[in-house]
């Protein structure tokens, strides 16, 4: 009993530093991991070694792999390939669909640019189509704003999902497509959402463009008509997810003597996430005009500073988790959880929602449940890859005035707090939801 005490006292106390004491979520879970290592009598030395010991097999797994991913994004978005890459999807499925092609624009966007810039990008072209078209502008926001969130958290290799992933040893490419699957009813669902007499009805207003936003506008199209081809701009982020994919079921379906083959160890090594990302960053390398200092300098020390943040974040929960592991707290919840008779993909969903709605980012709620699964994997008796995207599908669910990204989506968007609540909080509700449907139909099937 004493020590669900500690485990619920821990989470609480976490929580509270993040959310009320406003303390950066690194020092909060550096705080909190020392706080329970005490609190459960572990030696003092031993403790500090396990701390440094959980955080440095982290970085050992996905320190690389997130530095490259982010060195991926700036690429695309300083060369237009990003904006290439989104207008293409909406000529694809067209302005007809537009809701639909918001939310797949969003989708592929934020794979390699995190959703807060994705939306500063791709805000000037939902008002263009939404004035253009007719379309309630409220439909098309939460079209992108549920787009670009859902594989920001849902899809590796995205900081959240492949730091979640390292820190339950799940195998990057089977998440990758277990991501997949859960994507599409999603898409699907944010679609009827956002077409919803609901939003329709209550929020008919088209979107207002001044001098400003054509600018935007302007400057979206010259920059997407320089970027590279549209097959060049789409290379970087597919050949990487493409390798980790191969290398993944290679691992799953070869035999024991395929695996001593030259091939195989030519596909294991090229398919290693960060191997398959470093590849990515010099395939990224082809997009500019001319390879210059900017590129090799500039951008890349720009998004080494941007990858800095999260790569903390996910190494100090990494450290959680084994103070979690050596106290034996996780094994106490879960034989607790067990009794409850629910399904297992249950409680990861639900601690990741939890998190995600007490702080409101996304990374920092995937790689603090993750922490806290990781000792109960065993009672849990699922598997790291469904774990992982149980607990991205809570991540999405219920983004609140606490998260930055609901200040971005709401301020661009000229709205209110209370058109705000309709367009992220609501919207993100909806995916939760369905997302949740759709794990539970997975479990099914998957262990």
């Amino acid at each position: 009993m004493f020590q669900v005490f500690l485990l619920v006292s821990s989470v609480v106390l976490l929580l509270v530093l993040i959310s009320k004491v406003k303390l950066h979520a690194f020092l909060s879970l550096l705080t909190v991991s020392l706080v329970l290592g005490v609190a459960s009598g572990l030696p003092l030395g031993y403790l500090a070694m396990n701390v440094a010991a959980g955080f440095g097999a982290i970085m050992q797994h996905i320190g690389i792999v997130i530095v490259c991913g982010v060195i991926i994004g700036q690429i695309l978005e300083e060369t237009g390939a990003a904006q290439k890459i989104g207008a293409s999807i909406l000529k694809l499925v067209g302005a007809k669909r537009a809701t639909l092609a918001t939310a797949a624009t969003g989708s592929v966007v934020s794979i390699p640019v995190f959703c807060d810039a994705g939306f500063v990008i791709l805000n000037p072209v939902i008002k263009t189509l939404s004035k253009a078209g007719k379309i309630p502008y409220m439909c098309l926001v939460s079209a992108l704003m549920a787009g670009l969130l859902l594989t920001h958290s849902l899809m590796p290799p995205t900081p959240g999902p492949i730091a979640a992933a390292g820190i339950l040893g799940a195998d990057v490419g089977i998440v990758m497509l277990y991501g997949l699957i859960i994507s599409i009813p999603v898409l699907i669902g944010i679609y009827f959402w956002c077409n919803s007499n609901f939003l329709r009805r209550r929020y008919p207003e088209i979107a207002e463009t001044d001098e400003v936003s054509e600018a935007d506008v302007q400057k979206f199209n010259e920059r997407a008509a320089k970027a590279p081809s549209t097959a060049m701009s789409y290379f970087p982020i597919v050949l990487p997810i493409v390798l980790i994919m191969i290398r993944s079921f290679a691992m799953l379906y070869a035999t024991a003597g395929q695996r001593e083959a030259l091939w195989f160890g030519a596909i294991d090594f090229v398919g290693t996430p960060y191997i398959a990302l470093l590849i990515g960053v010099f395939s990224a390398f082809l997009l500019p005009a001319k390879m210059s200092k900017e590129v090799s300098e500039s951008w890349v020390s720009k998004a080494m500073k941007g990858s800095a943040e999260i790569i903390l974040i996910t190494g100090i929960a990494g450290s959680f988790g084994r103070v979690l592991q050596i106290t034996g707290v996780g094994n106490v919840m879960a034989e607790g959880f067990l009794l409850l008779n629910l399904p297992s993909v249950v409680l990861p969903f639900a601690i990741s929602s939890i998190v995600l709605i007490a702080q409101g980012s996304a990374t920092v709620a995937l790689t603090t449940t993750a922490a806290i699964i990781l000792p109960l994997l065993p009672s849990l008796g699922i598997s790291p890859e469904l774990a992982v995207i149980a607990i991205a599908g809570g991540s999405f669910t219920g983004v609140f005035p606490q998260g930055s990204y609901f200040w971005v989506v709401t301020n661009l968007a000229g709205y209110d707090i209370k058109k705000g609540y309709v367009a992220v909080t609501a919207t993100t509700f909806v995916m939760g939801a369905i997302a949740f449907a759709a794990i539970l139909v997975l479990s099914l099937f998957v262990s």
